[in-house]
């Protein structure tokens, strides 16, 4: 079989397999196709970190999530079988068939099962009836209010029972100066991991969010340390290496998913990376010592004034 070489430097052959896997091109280039898949079963979902995904125009019946599951964790020329599956959408979690779904997936061979819970879901939520691996909670203090009491309740009760949780909070702007308290309170309630994550500018909204990131530097550097220090996994996404300075370790490349909701189904889903997400790095990123660790960041910030630019780290 004759091998070419992608443009994102993996060996394939002319039906597009690589040695890893089945790739597939995009018009970003060549992507290896994922192991992890993203249902979105709900409509709505306003307090989550807005990625750029498009708001479906309805709730994803049980039937249509079965033959999305069924799909994707079949092995066929579309790609190999996922392997996790991150269920998201505000009321997902009270969902009368979630305990059904979890199960059918399963049985397809998917080996971990995440939950992302929305603000609108804390107050409610009870940890002991969610039938997944991994919790991700939002935690969040800014001028809207805060949910960390909320927050620090579920995580409080998911540690009793055993159930893995990732704390994340929005390095919004407004946010900035009660980081601290997100803070303490996923180290005082037993997360095992928390991620901060710069606002992405998938619009007006979300885009003037975001602050300079020198001082979301300094707001990460009062706490981050303390976080790594008491044994949480710290992980910082959407900010690149070269911005992060001594906090670089603690960034890190994002793992690519597809993307269902109710109208992107089966052949016609998103690819995250570049379908939703695409980020963007410059020649010299080439020579930089973390190029393969790093996600590089988004054009638009890159234009903005005092938002600094891209440039390699030695090694």
């Amino acid at each position: 079989m004759r091998r070419v070489q992608s443009r994102c430097g993996v060996s394939v052959n002319a039906r597009g397999v690589s040695r890893r896997g089945v790739i597939t091109w995009t018009p970003a280039g060549a992507v290896e196709r994922p192991r992890a898949l993203q249902v979105r079963l709900q409509r709505s979902y306003p307090g989550r970190v807005r990625a750029g995904a498009p708001v479906p125009t309805r709730t994803m019946s049980t039937e249509e999530v079965r033959q999305n599951l069924r799909f994707f964790t079949e092995a066929s020329t579309r790609g190999r079988p996922v392997e996790s599956v991150v269920f998201s959408g505000v009321g997902a979690a009270s969902r009368d068939d979630l305990r059904e779904l979890c199960d059918f997936a399963r049985e397809r061979g998917v080996r971990r099962i995440t939950l992302h819970a929305g603000v609108e879901d804390l107050e409610g939520l009870d940890a002991g009836r969610v039938p997944v691996d991994a919790l991700v909670l939002p935690l969040q203090a800014g001028e809207s209010g805060s949910n960390l009491a909320a927050g620090a309740r579920v995580l409080a009760r998911a540690r009793e029972i055993g159930l893995a949780t990732v704390a994340n909070t929005e390095l919004a702007g407004s946010a900035l100066a009660v980081l601290p308290g997100a803070a303490r309170v996923a180290q005082a309630n037993g997360a095992g991991g928390i991620t901060f994550t710069y606002p992405f500018p998938v619009d007006g909204g979300s885009a003037s969010m975001a602050p300079p990131p020198a001082r979301a530097l300094a707001a990460l550097r009062a706490v981050v340390p303390g976080l790594a220090a008491a044994g949480l996994r710290v992980a910082i996404r959407g900010l690149p290496a070269c911005l992060l300075a001594e906090l670089a370790g603690h960034g890190g490349k994002t793992g690519n998913r597809w993307y269902v909701d109710a109208d992107h189904q089966a052949e016609k889903a998103l690819l995250f990376f570049p379908d939703v997400v695409r980020f963007h790095k410059v020649d010299d990123c080439r020579f930089c010592a973390r190029n393969e660790s790093c996600d590089g960041w988004f054009a638009n910030y890159l234009r903005r004034p005092g938002f600094g630019r891209l440039q390699p780290l030695e090694a």
